[in-house]
């Protein structure tokens, strides 16, 4: 690899990381929202 390439090799693992920690806080917000548990209760159909 010749040192012209560093500069893009640099770029290709910052869009990297950021499009995997993007992703990574979307897991974590997902998570989140399905351990708390929700206060809405289903009505019954007769009602």
């Amino acid at each position: 690899m010749t040192s012209d390439h560093w500069g893009f090799v640099a770029a290709a693992y910052a869009v990297a990381v950021l499009a995997l920690g993007g992703y990574w806080r979307r897991l974590v917000h997902l998570e989140r929202t399905l351990k708390t548990p929700t206060l809405r209760r289903r009505r019954s159909a007769g009602r």
